[in-house]
């Protein structure tokens, strides 16, 4: 039987485990901006779509859900036009892995009326 490959998709994300919001949020910042810098839309969905799978795959739900309430906090510090090209980015991740997105949807919906009204805000719907 094949032994099941358990490294992570995303080292950089899987190395955040345990360390404080502070650098998560600026871990967020900082990869967004490099998302949104890549010139081909095809390009940005293949390089978000791995982290977003990374995150669905962590075993502390407790951790999955600090890190996506930092990504949130990070997404609403971002410049318009970055926001844009994150967004388009997500909307189109849904072709490549619904169920991925269906679950980071989930766990959105459920920390978005925890975080304070400016960041909800600026989040997309």
């Amino acid at each position: 039987m094949a032994k099941k490959d358990d490294r992570p998709i995303d080292v950089g994300l899987a190395a955040l485990n345990g360390n404080d919001e502070a650098a998560a949020i600026a871990f967020w910042k900082k990869r967004f901006e490099l998302i949104a810098a890549i010139p081909s839309e095809i390009a940005r969905v293949g390089a978000l779509t791995p982290q977003l799978r990374e995150l669905t795959r962590m075993a502390s739900e407790v951790e999955r859900e600090r890190l996506t309430r930092a990504r949130i906090i990070a997404f609403a510090q971002l410049t318009p036009d970055v926001k844009q090209r994150i967004t388009d980015a997500r909307k189109a991740a849904w072709n490549v892995d619904k169920t991925v997105l269906e679950k980071d949807q989930a766990l959105v919906d459920k920390i978005m009326p925890t975080i304070d009204a400016s960041v909800r805000s600026a989040y997309p719907s």
